[in-house]
């Protein structure tokens, strides 16, 4: 019998699940195992790739690993600068601006001024590797680069809401093939954000228990979850909004991203690594996005427990999803985790030398 769920948190979100337990079976084709088209863009035009001719967004800050260590380069030689691992750039045409125009109207037209930073982190000099292929030590720095500027960005006036995000292929936004992330900052929190705040507000006031705890306690070891690690789960979440939708959990209550320690940092570039890879293995080199959902740190009352989603887009919604907010799901939540799982597990156990 199909099935509608609605979502952990935002609970006017329906997921249709039809009745195909067995279609991943009869059906092996539903697996998307083709290569993607990828952004038209050569090693020469990219504007982020080391000595390019392209036009750039403006430098704010590079990074180079020396003897293990990352470190930042402030005053250096052009040699230096060309043998970067990590950079941070300003975005030319951002998606908010620097400052208010002062314009604000109210119903039925609302607006107000879209102020903040819009930056982009460049985590390699490497312009044909995917997000998937960065090796740990890779995603260890480009996730404390992260650290670095969520700290420095929640210190600005005006950020309410730090969004980190990023995407490969078309299908994701990504004009560019060369890897990076996106932060862009908001000056009140996006709406997706409030919802998934204000349950766990409400239900730390109602029970004095965090939701995420919850369901983390809940999903260990069952049928949806891909595998887990000392500080994180990786699951395939009750009611996903895409096919093959996981998340990646501190599996210990953890507000803020920014205060994650080395050890943590650590683990979850492996657990990236390791689901990001197994991922590839059964869906291709597909499109996809990922998302962090961290908690707005100048408003103590709206934190939440934080955590990546990543969404595969390995077909395009109808008018159900678009139209009417349903979302179909194939195959069921249960069948992508045990697909994902055995791929990601194998991928894990490569990466720490088991096989």
């Amino acid at each position: 019998m199909s099935e509608l769920r609605k979502d952990y948190y935002v609970q006017d979100k329906f997921v249709l699940i039809p009745n195909n337990i067995d279609q991943i079976n009869k059906n092996p084709e539903i697996i998307y195992n083709t290569q993607q088209p990828v952004p038209v863009t050569n090693a020469q035009a990219c504007p982020y790739c080391p000595g390019s001719t392209g036009d750039c967004d403006n430098l704010v800050l590079s990074f180079v690993v020396k003897e293990g260590i990352l470190q930042r380069l402030y005053d250096t030689t052009d040699d230096e600068n060309e043998n970067w691992s990590i950079r941070v750039f300003e975005c030319t045409n951002p998606l908010v601006t620097a400052h208010s125009n002062q314009q604000y109207s109210d119903r039925p037209f609302y607006r107000e001024p879209a102020c903040g930073f819009d930056l982009i982190i460049v985590p390699t000099p490497q312009h044909d590797i995917a997000l998937s292929e960065m090796s740990i030590d890779q995603w260890t720095n480009l996730l404390l680069v992260l650290q670095d500027r969520v700290r420095w960005l929640y210190s600005q006036r005006g950020v309410t809401y730090v969004a980190i995000y990023a995407s490969r292929g078309i299908n994701g936004g990504s004009k560019i093939k060369h890897p990076h992330f996106h932060i862009t900052t908001f000056s009140s929190i996006p709406p997706i954000i409030e919802k998934e705040a204000k349950t766990f507000h409400q239900s730390m006031n109602e029970s004095g228990s965090c939701p995420a705890c919850s369901m983390i306690e809940a999903e260990i070891n069952g049928p949806r979850q891909l595998f887990s690690t000392t500080g994180f789960i990786t699951l395939v979440p009750w009611a996903p909004t895409y096919n093959y939708e996981f998340w990646i959990c501190p599996r210990k209550h953890s507000t803020f991203f920014s205060k994650a320690s080395q050890k943590e940092i650590n683990d979850l570039a492996l657990v990236i690594c390791s689901s990001l890879r197994g991922m590839d293995k059964i869906l291709g080199k597909t499109d996809f996005s990922i998302a962090f959902h961290i908690s707005p740190e100048k408003k103590n009352s709206r934190q939440l427990h934080w955590h990546l989603e990543v969404y595969p887009l390995i077909s395009s919604w109808s008018g159900l999803e678009r139209g009417f907010g349903i979302y179909v799901n194939t195959p069921n939540p249960e069948d992508s985790a045990k697909i994902l799982g055995e791929a990601s597990r194998k991928e894990l156990a490569r990466l720490i030398g088991v096989l």
